[in-house]
């Protein structure tokens, strides 16, 4: 049987303008905003494009005056957990689950400009007309914390969900940074536990998963992966690019399977020790207990499921 596979096409289209809500999206939308706040500008919104009589394009357009590094028009995770990837699981579809994003990477875009548009999917007038159409966007851009305080960096993650799809404009964040009553969800993220691993490292990271492989084969290149993974989202001993603590996650992993710690207060003395090895005494001695319980869920897992097999 042949297998048929589609192939994503990235669109960008230029100078893309606000209409001010002439052609916002929905009757709720319309009910709820249209006082006051359809004279507001979006910070990001989705926009229609027909293709012809019958397929329309969905667009997100980056409305603010500057570069966003990326948009990810799908879900951002902050481990293998949440790719759905398992620790002692060697089979290959495992391996490109740990890989975080191997099914949606051709959808990710780089560098948008401001005011340009970028296509993240369509719709189909009769096909789509009855379905509940979602859409998961996350973008990295600024914001006002859970304090109130301004944030120089953050990833908004917005859901959307329409039936039939959207038509015209569909604000996600006005610029005041509150959330349009349409929107599922508008949720910006600033701490280490919740920031996601960024898409812009796939590459990177697959590359040092490969090396891992060839090195300590499929199950334990997957646990020093997962272990990186967190020494990178909490900043651990200093803020390095994601391939240079990649030394340290091997000494961790090591250092754990060989002084089996059962709780994360022993987990904190094995991490803190590998760092005062490489970089000097107290150089994580502001080690996060949570990564710390995190790393500890991933040894324990580890284990079980090497006894399992």
């Amino acid at each position: 049987m042949t297998k048929l596979t589609y192939q994503f096409e990235q669109k960008r289209i230029d100078n893309v303008q606000w209409s001010h809500g002439a052609k916002l999206s929905g009757m709720t939308a319309l009910a709820n905003d249209e006082k006051g706040r359809v004279r507001k500008s979006p910070l990001f919104y989705l926009e229609t494009v027909s293709i012809n009589n019958y397929e329309d394009d969905v667009y997100f357009v980056n409305n603010t005056d500057d570069t966003l590094s990326f948009v990810a028009p799908f879900r951002l995770c902050r481990n293998i957990g949440e790719a759905r990837a398992k620790l002692g699981d060697v089979s290959a579809e495992n391996v490109e689950k740990a890989k975080l994003y191997s099914d949606d990477i051709e959808y990710l875009y780089t560098d948008v400009l401001p005011k340009q548009a970028v296509r993240i999917g369509s719709t189909h007038v009769i096909y789509d007309s009855d379905a509940l159409m979602q859409w998961f966007i996350d973008v990295p851009y600024k914001g006002i914390d859970t304090k109130g305080i301004d944030t120089h960096y953050g990833i908004w993650r917005f859901n959307v969900v329409e039936k039939g799809g959207i038509g015209g404009s569909y604000p996600l964040l006005w610029e005041d940074f509150s959330k349009p009553s349409h929107v599922v969800s508008s949720e910006y993220v600033t701490e280490r536990n919740e920031m996601p691993i960024e898409p812009l490292l796939y590459d990177e990271r697959c590359s040092m998963l490969e090396q891992f492989i060839e090195q300590y084969g499929v199950a334990d290149a997957i646990f020093i992966l997962a272990i990186n993974d967190v020494l990178y989202r909490y900043c651990v001993g200093w803020s390095a690019p994601y391939n240079e603590s990649d030394i340290q996650a091997k000494d961790i992993a090591r250092k754990l399977t060989a002084q089996k710690p059962k709780d994360a207060e022993a987990v904190k003395p094995i991490i803190q020790a590998v760092y005062d090895f490489w970089f000097g005494k107290g150089f994580a001695k502001n080690l996060s207990m949570q990564a710390c319980e995190e790393i500890l869920c991933l040894y324990q897992a580890q284990i079980a499921n090497q006894k399992a097999v």
